[in-house]
């Protein structure tokens, strides 16, 4: 038996957009990561590089179906996993998003790293929302690379 992480929200914004939001590196770096290698692409390997706690991740994108699916494994708990994020249409201007991710053990340190990674997806739909929505970037000053974000603090 593993153990399993699913978000999900609301985003007052057309799935096309939202879509584009996610796969798109230029665009994520607004409200998710530092930078991005690439587009997701199914079949590619991107990087996604996060200043903020000096991590750089593969990700290894396995599907892509435009407005709908994004499918990737990646390593950010330590252990590979497989990532579903689902985009439904509700309405012309509303999506919801599902995350779903999976492949920790049932086991302490497995359930430890599915409650860390179901903290960094409500972070990341709470990050997106935010910008799309009212164009709110509250990554801002994390890493301290932006023009005026405060320095880091060392210690």
């Amino acid at each position: 038996m593993n153990v399993e992480v699913n978000v999900k929200d609301r985003v007052l914004r057309p799935v096309d957009e939202v879509f584009a939001a996610i796969v798109d590196p230029d665009r994520m770096s607004r409200y998710f990561l530092t930078h991005g290698s690439g587009p997701l692409k199914a079949g590619s390997t991107v990087r996604w590089d996060f200043e903020d706690v000096g991590r750089s991740l593969a990700v290894d994108v396995t599907q892509v179906e435009p407005d709908h699916q994004i499918d990737f494994e990646w390593a950010a708990s330590g252990v590979k996993a497989h990532v579903t994020i689902v985009l439904e249409a509700a309405g012309a201007s509303t999506t919801i998003v599902s995350i779903h991710e999976a492949g920790w053990p049932l086991d302490p340190q497995g359930v430890r790293r599915a409650l860390e990674q179901t903290r960094g997806w409500t972070d990341f739909l709470c990050c997106m929302k935010a910008y799309l929505q009212h164009g709110i970037k509250l990554r801002r000053g994390r890493t301290g690379s932006e023009p005026g974000a405060p320095a880091r603090r060392a210690g």
